[in-house]
């Protein structure tokens, strides 16, 4: 994108093809993000197994190895966390089989 130094006037009537344009450009945007998000959400899971589970400081670990903020890896847990429950026998985290749960 140029810096043409002057503000977009949003106001400004647009064409359709120039509407269609920047929809297609944002949908391409956010698929990229959500595809980064969960290639990190999957590290995140990596790297919980490596380090043998989620004891204190390990979310600062994971954020300093993957160079996000320790907040980014907070809200990735909350995604992720749901779709495993704890082993009742070990502890260790286990991905959650819905069908055997109902």
């Amino acid at each position: 994108m140029r810096d043409t130094g002057a503000r977009i006037n949003w106001k400004a009537p647009r064409t359709w093809d120039e509407v269609c344009r920047r929809h297609a450009a944002r949908q391409r945007w956010n698929s990229l993000r959500r595809f980064l998000a969960e290639e990190r959400r999957r590290r995140v899971l990596e790297l919980i197994l490596e380090l043998g589970g989620l004891e204190w400081g390990a979310q600062s670990r994971i954020a300093e190895a993957l160079g996000v903020h320790r907040t980014t890896i907070s809200r990735d847990l909350a995604k992720i966390m749901p779709l495993a429950k704890a082993c009742p026998s070990c502890g260790r985290w286990q991905p959650r089989v819905w069908l055997d749960e109902s």
